[in-house]
């Protein structure tokens, strides 16, 4: 895992520090752009919709966990 993080962390710095490519951009670029923002968005909120259910549980197991523990009743584990 460790290999991974140090791998990101050179890709970024490489993309931080690159040097200027004078390219050029044209007004259908930023549309693109826009079309991949949009399509992760919604691409995210379609994923935690088919997961719902499991996000919902873990959140009222995670809560109602909190809830024993403040009353002063252990949790079983």
């Amino acid at each position: 895992m460790k290999f991974i993080s140090k791998v990101i962390f050179l890709f970024i710095l490489y993309v931080i520090t690159a040097k200027k490519a004078y390219a050029y951009l044209d007004p259908g670029s930023g549309s693109f752009m826009f079309q991949l923002l949009m399509g992760a968005i919604l691409g995210g909120l379609f994923t935690i919709k088919i997961y719902f259910k499991k996000i919902k549980s873990f959140f009222i197991k995670l809560f109602n966990k909190q809830k024993k523990d403040k009353n002063g009743q252990n949790s079983k584990h």
